[in-house]
């Protein structure tokens, strides 16, 4: 190798090792993470109970007011605990159209292990999460005085899933930005509630039986969408 083409080759050996000089002396809390998998997450899932505060009122003159809240908390690189609760209030006015009318409460509490089998950068991909769900209600019935009825009948209930959810992950690295596509089913079993055995209103506090049962029940996961943070 003649002089003229060993100059360039010292001058880059010698820019590399002052780079990788500089980089071991820089604090490890400055260096940006590439890649690097948030450790956990915390989301609402807004799409059905903002929905249905919108148009409750308009269609069935319901009002309904709940807070879907999860989060996901890192096992291991492939899987997270996932916990979600959601306090629910409704109330029903009464008309001429409408006999079964009152207030409902009810507080839901799931939870399970979301496992990735092929994690993508930062934790992305599709995910499996079998989950455990138990619900407790209470309802206050406000029949018409003139059946001879109680002015306040109030009747609590329950019920217990358990389910599978079907999801895919997403999170953004510059904005911490949290965002998962879930869809799934449950099946178990209801105490004491107004629920057909396949319905989409009793599992967000709104009756659709035409009284209360004791029997199989089967949920669908209409809560599509989790948005949150992650951290």
């Amino acid at each position: 190798m003649n002089k003229a083409m060993l100059i360039p080759v010292l001058l880059l050996l010698t820019a590399t090792q002052a780079q990788s000089m500089e980089q071991a002396m820089e604090p490890p809390a400055l260096r940006p993470p590439v890649g690097e998998r948030p450790a956990h997450a915390l989301w609402i899932s807004p799409l059905v109970t903002g929905s249905l505060l919108l148009t409750g009122p308009l269609v069935g003159g319901t009002l309904h007011l709940a807070l879907p809240v999860g989060t996901n908390l890192q096992l291991s690189d492939r899987t997270d605990l996932v916990i979600e609760v959601t306090p629910r209030y409704s109330r029903r006015r009464c008309t001429e159209d409408i006999g079964n009318c009152g207030t409902g409460r009810a507080l839901t509490v799931s939870t399970g292990v979301a496992w990735t089998p092929w994690p993508r950068a930062r934790g992305d991909g599709f995910f499996l999460q079998p989950k455990l769900t138990g619900m407790i209600s209470n309802e206050k019935d406000r029949p018409d005085a003139d059946k001879g009825e109680p002015a306040n009948r109030s009747t609590t209930g329950g019920q217990l899933t358990l389910g599978l959810d079907l999801g895919y992950r997403k999170t953004f690295a510059r904005t911490n930005f949290y965002l998962a596509a879930v869809f799934g089913a449950g099946v178990g079993y209801s105490w004491n509630q107004q629920r057909k055995e396949l319905d989409l209103g009793g599992q967000y506090s709104l009756p659709w039986g035409d009284a209360r049962r004791n029997g199989r029940i089967v949920d669908i996961n209409m809560d599509i969408l989790r948005v949150g943070f992650s951290f």
